[in-house]
């Protein structure tokens, strides 16, 4: 079976190793201006996600190992100056009620993330799952249970007192999500970071977020499948078994689209051949993005806390004043003090330059250019750079809000099935909704059963 892939997020890259190790031949190709969208390393920096979203077990299937350089944890500077560190081992700077409540808070999360890791790491969970699930007891089972449904702002009132500390975990739950704090079933986003060691263990690539485009093309070589690099709009034939792009045309028996589902179905697919509800449907997709990243040179403030230098350190953070961020944007309003994070990659990885500041702000751009820090020479990656140049509609990196009036027809359920018989998704748009991979491993896994059947 010939199998052509459009687009080069990690998810694709993990649909074609699995379907190349199964004996099916592979093309990849990106038309988009450059290879390894939201990774593309400018300057030094990333221009997407605030850290490698890859997941190290399936790199570990096909022998990638990517070195990686862990931040040594979260800081957040409160208004009044003073700071608060988050480690694994423990808070600094914080309250004696959430000194005593963050070991019981880990431990909870974890538990949690555990098993949010198992069910995202296969598509059909282990008969273990269940049983892990009893090991909790009764008590602690029913804890587990209610947190995807909860808000943010529900849950970490529950646990802490320090604002600072509630806004620093709900900005990393919210990170390119189109939510606020307050939503229900927010808290979700939580567990699922935090079962990827984002939380509390944030890490960076040496050379960039190039290194990691470098070793998913590497990992290509010795097996079945061309990787093709050809900026244009791509164009499907009438019959659905070609796609031109310029002068260039690549046959197939199966095409896997890494974009977004919007963009799938509404610029590479003629509607015409789609049913009437699916086409409404995909026209209703809610998805504006919310994040943008900044690069720019500044040297790390010499009165800060040195306990903060390797961290990401996240500006004034607040559950309340995200919130009202957040309100803002719903109208249509420029968000004057929003979500900022920092951190600086050079003092963590010497091939870049020391005083490489990069600036990751949520929720619209009204911030931007007005942080607290004299930051020169900067370069600026929006929503409207993420939809012009890697087609991710309306700028969100995550193929689209993730609520249930949305997740029905796009993330697979019981009976889903793709509304076209050779062409399906295999991106950030199917669950679990991210750019580990494991979105396109699974869609491959699918294909491969679905082959041998036939």
């Amino acid at each position: 079976m010939k199998v052509l892939i459009l687009g080069s997020t990690p998810n694709a890259f993990a649909a074609a190793l699995t379907l190349a190790d199964a004996g099916h031949t592979v093309e990849i190709v990106e038309t988009a201006t450059v290879v390894g969208a939201p990774y593309v390393t400018q300057d030094g920096g990333e221009a997407g996600l605030a850290y490698p979203h890859f997941c190290p077990v399936l790199g570990k299937q096909w022998g990638i190992t990517l070195p990686s350089l862990a931040h040594t944890g979260r800081s957040a500077r409160r208004a009044d100056g003073s700071w608060l560190h988050v480690r694994r081992s423990g808070l600094i700077g914080a309250t004696e009620h959430d000194d005593k409540a963050w070991p019981h808070f880990m431990t909870l999360m974890g538990q949690a993330g555990e098993l949010l890791y198992y069910l995202l790491q296969n598509p059909e969970p282990p008969a273990y799952l269940a049983e892990a699930w009893r090991e909790l007891g009764r008590r602690q089972s029913m804890e587990v249970l209610r947190l995807p449904w909860m808000s943010l702002r529900d849950l970490l009132d529950e646990w802490f007192e320090d604002q600072a500390l509630k806004g620093l975990l709900a900005e990393v739950a919210l990170e390119g999500v189109a939510q606020g704090p307050f939503a229900s079933g927010t808290a979700f986003h939580l567990i699922g970071r935090w079962a990827n060691g984002q939380v509390l263990s944030p890490t960076s690539l040496p050379g960039g977020s190039g290194s990691l485009m470098a070793s998913l093309q590497a990992a290509l070589e010795g097996r079945p499948v061309q990787f093709h690099h050809v900026p244009g709009t791509p164009e499907l034939a009438p019959d659905q078994r070609s796609l031109t792009v310029g002068t260039q045309a690549f046959e197939f028996d199966f095409l896997l689209s890494d974009k977004d589902a919007r963009w799938t179905y509404t610029q590479l697919v003629n509607p015409r051949y789609l049913e009437t509800e699916f086409n409404t449907a995909i026209r209703n997709i809610r998805g504006r993005g919310v994040w943008q990243r900044g690069l720019g040179r500044c040297a790390y403030p010499g009165d800060w806390p040195e306990q903060a230098r390797l961290d990401l350190i996240h500006w004034e953070p607040g559950l309340i004043r995200l919130e009202k961020a957040w309100d803002r944007v719903k109208r249509n309003l420029d968000v004057e003090e929003g979500p900022l994070q920092l951190c600086w990659p050079g003092l963590l990885d010497e091939s870049r330059p020391a005083d490489l500041i990069q600036e990751s702000f949520g929720y619209g751009s009204g911030w931007m250019g007005r942080g607290p820090l004299d930051v020169t020479d900067r370069k600026y990656f929006t929503p409207v750079d993420y939809e012009r140049d890697w087609q991710f509609t309306q700028g969100h990196l995550f193929g689209g809000d993730r609520d249930l009036s949305q997740s029905f027809f796009l993330r697979p359920i019981a009976d889903y099935q793709p509304p076209l018989d050779n062409l399906d998704l295999c991106g950030s748009s199917l669950h679990p909704a991210d750019h580990t991979g494991r979105a396109g491993a699974w869609k491959a896994q699918e294909l491969i059963r679905r082959f041998s059947q036939s």
